[in-house]
Order: structure tokens, then sequence, then C-alpha cells
């Protein structure tokens, strides 16, 4: 069992496997979730965002967390748009996203560094994947700027309505979320390329529709459009 007591919390989160349910509440802003985590791993969150340990740091065992469903009444994208380094969060937040970030990339699960090790390799020209990205309050699994496209690896442990209120919350805003479950990841790549391929087509479709209802004279050129190619 882990010694909790001498860890910091990313690392108390990874241990647990619960760093992505810690992201996801974090991602939501709620309170209440977030500390359904970390009590988990010995801490608690007060309202001014600080961690303190409770009386017993050892790990406990995993819960669900206890949310309410998505509903598109919940989504308000006012409250997602970009400004300064974040989406209307904290620098302080934002660096501690991305600290966590790093921590995730250090403990990725075997799917996510297979499918990392395809995107290292693959020609996609200027639609590259950047992996843990911060988008907003939410990290990423993979993150595509230029297509406005995510891609999460859904693993067996996921929390559905987590996932479905971070996948709305970021749909509100204009990236496409593309879920793919790491059993897929690990026994059958070829299927997994071929509908992130068709994916990546789907949305350069998107962009050139727009660019081409939305013309005008600083038209920046011809649509895009390229074969991608994994090795």
């Amino acid at each position: 069992m882990a010694d909790f007591d001498a860890m910091t919390v990313n690392e108390r989160l990874a241990a647990a496997s619960l760093m992505s349910d810690y992201d996801a509440a974090v991602a939501l802003n709620d309170l209440d979730a977030i500390n359904q985590v970390l009590q988990q791993v010995g801490l608690k969150q007060d309202e001014n965002g600080v961690n303190r340990s409770i009386e017993n740091s050892t790990p406990r065992e995993r819960k669900t967390l206890n949310l309410r469903p998505a509903s598109d009444e919940e989504i308000d994208p006012e409250t997602l748009n970009k400004k300064g380094r974040g989406w209307k969060i904290s620098d302080k937040r934002l660096d501690e996203l991305h600290d966590r970030a790093r921590e995730m990339k250090r403990f990725a699960t075997p799917a996510n560094r297979a499918l990392a090790e395809k995107f290292a390799k693959a020609d996609l020209g200027r639609h590259t994947f950047k992996r843990f990205a911060v988008v907003g309050s939410a990290i990423v699994d993979f993150n595509c700027h230029s297509l406005g496209m995510a891609i999460m690896v859904e693993e067996e442990d996921a929390n559905e309505v987590i996932d479905k209120r971070r996948d709305k919350s970021l749909e509100a805003v204009g990236i496409r979320v593309m879920r793919i479950r790491a059993a897929d990841i690990l026994e059958d790549m070829d299927s997994v390329l071929q509908r992130i391929t068709a994916g990546m087509r789907m949305r350069i479709d998107d962009k050139n529709k727009r660019r081409s209802e939305h013309r005008s004279s600083d038209d920046n050129g011809p649509s895009y459009s390229r074969t991608t190619r994994w090795d």
C-alpha cells in the first residue's frame, strides 16, 4: 500500500488511479466532486482551493463520484471563453493544470502510450496532436488545436457522468471530442487509426465549409486537404 504521507497531491492521485477523476471534477469547478476524489487519498479542499490533510492519510476504497447527469442547460459557453493564459481561470490554477498534465504523462496508461507512439510516427501535416493538453480547465489525452478536435482514451474505470459533462463543456466552445476505448487501442489499433482519420477528415471538411461560407477579401487561401499516413 502506498505511503501517502510522503507524496505530493499529484503523486497520491496517480498512485490511486484518480488523476483523471480529479481533473474532471476540477474542470467542472465542482467542490463536492473534488472532495469526493481527494478524500480517497486523505485530503480535503477548502473553499479557497487549498488542499489539507484529513485525519487518516492511507488510501481508501475507490468510490464512484455522485454527479448530476449532464444537460444542455448546465453548459454556459460564456464561462469558457478564452481570456489571458486560460479560459477565465487564474494563472495559479492554470499552472496547477499543467503540473498535473505532466504528472499524468509520467503515469500514462499502456493504451495512451501506444496511441502516443502512433501519433509521434504519423505524417499528419500541420494537424498534429499534443499529448495531455490543457484545454480551458480540462486536460485531454490528445488535442489537435488546428482542427478543434480532442481525443479521450476511455479506461475501464472511467466515470461516464463526469466524461459526458466534460465533453459537453468542450463541445460548447467548438471542440469535437472523440472517445476511444483503451481496449480497442490495445487490441485493434488499425481500426482505431481509421476512425481517427475519418474524424480528422470530418473536421477538415467542417472547417472548409465554414471558410467557404465566410469567405472574404482577406481569405487566407484555398481549402486544405491531405492524405493522413500512419507508419
